[in-house]
């Protein structure tokens, strides 16, 4: 009866098995890993946590964008839900540390430079805590040295707590080597894992190779010329939803956004140097641009349902990473599509980014960046295999039947 008033409170009829396995190892006190596809529903699991043990879970989310979009949800269904952050006043962080100290919050969603806070971490010392939970947790393994190095300080934080809660990571995409990584990082004890294919029923992938003969840089405006052609094509056949087309370097993203708006698209622009992301956001999740032309910053849980095509203008830096990107599509579940435009001269580019990366990689993190990155190299330029088998192979699982016509080779075949 308790867990039908608390999935009443969150607007849902029952809870999905995963979602009740993993419930019930946080519930007996047991860690928890759990690797499921965009839009399944893994946040449940931590808000239902905390409603169910009546005390504060602390999810830590790698953006303030994030935050602020779950705090929303969880306001409208009358859930008591805050976030700390720089940009809060400070009679209003006053506030939600006299909410965290009364014990009336029930969520509390911060990043992890937030979480390192002196104040903050002396409040929730002298609480009572359910849980700590770890969104979009792939993440942890891609900080490091002069980058982000308080995602490698959770692990110390929750050391640090009186009594030590049940902590758990969240993440849609993850190898069996990065998993390990996640559970490693985080000081897991014992975790249960769970896992569920990465499969998305109700995408369509296809790639396209653009500028096939043409040379690198000396070609590079032609071969920008075809890219264009083919994104302008592909807007004008997509016409319900929303579109994100990403690209690799925020110099492009700008020459593409400038590019469209011109050609009379509605459209916005997103990367990390981009002021107001804020504002930005809001207007694309509130329907004022129908496009959004963005970096990898643009993305992690954002949870727009209406997203009906993923175009990446050029490749990322590897297979996990656009699968990730590629699940922004169709959260609502309806047919959606994700286009891949490529050239040779893309992964070259890549390349050089992960090997310049100012994360200062080491070797074994070098080899599985690049080992992902020629994954997705691997996957733009085969063109008689199933798509999806081959991303299912790349994330440890068995390969299984093909897609028969949820990819551009087997829509063929």
């Amino acid at each position: 009866m308790l867990q039908t008033k608390i999935l009443e409170r969150l607007g849902i009829e029952s809870l999905r098995p995963f979602q009740e396995a993993v419930l019930e190892q946080l519930l007996a006190g047991t860690d928890a890993l759990c690797i499921a596809p965009t839009s399944a529903g893994k946040s449940v699991i931590f808000q239902t946590l905390a409603l169910q043990r009546e005390q504060l879970v602390i999810v830590i989310e790698p953006h303030l964008a994030l935050e602020l979009d779950q705090v929303r949800q969880m306001h409208e269904r009358g859930i008591a839900a805050e976030t700390i952050n720089s940009l809060l006043p400070p009679a209003d962080k006053q506030q939600v540390l006299e909410q965290i100290a009364s014990g009336q919050l029930r969520l509390l969603y911060v990043t992890p430079e937030m979480l390192q806070s002196v104040e903050l971490k002396q409040t929730i010392r002298e609480c009572k805590i359910a849980g700590v939970m770890v969104d979009e947790a792939h993440c942890i393994v891609k900080q490091g040295s002069g980058f982000r190095e308080d995602y490698l300080r959770i692990k110390d934080f929750v050391a640090g707590l009186p009594e030590r809660p049940v902590v758990a990571a969240f993440t849609a995409t993850a190898t069996m080597e990065t998993a390990d990584e996640i559970a490693i990082k985080l000081a897991l004890r014992a975790p249960y894992i769970h896992r569920i294919g990465v499969t998305r029923d109700n995408i369509l992938l296809r790639v396209i190779e653009v500028g096939q003969g043409l040379g690198g840089r000396k070609d590079a405006e032609v071969i920008e010329q075809r890219k264009r052609e083919e994104i302008v094509a592909l807007l004008r056949k997509c016409k319900t939803g929303r579109v994100v087309i990403y690209s690799n370097t925020v110099k492009r993203v700008e020459k593409l956004y400038k590019f469209l708006k011109k050609s009379g698209f509605s459209v916005a622009c997103y990367h990390g140097k981009r002021k107001n992301k804020m504002e930005i956001l809001q207007d694309f999740q509130n329907g004022k641009q129908r496009i959004m032309v963005c970096t990898n910053a643009f993305g992690l849980g954002v949870n727009i349902p209406d997203i009906r095509l993923v175009i990446h203008h050029a490749p990322l830096i590897g297979l996990d990473d656009y699968t990730q990107e590629v699940g922004r599509a169709g959260r609502d579940g309806k047919k959606s599509k994700a286009v891949l435009l490529w050239h040779s001269y893309d992964f070259t580019i890549c390349e050089r980014l992960i090997r310049k990366n100012a994360l200062d990689l080491t070797g074994k993190e070098l080899k599985q960046r690049l080992a992902a990155l020629h994954a997705l190299q691997a996957y733009a330029q085969t063109e008689d295999r199933c798509r999806w088998q081959m991303i299912r192979e790349f994330f440890g699982e068995q390969p299984g039947k093909r897609c028969k016509k949820r990819c551009d080779y087997c829509k063929r075949k």
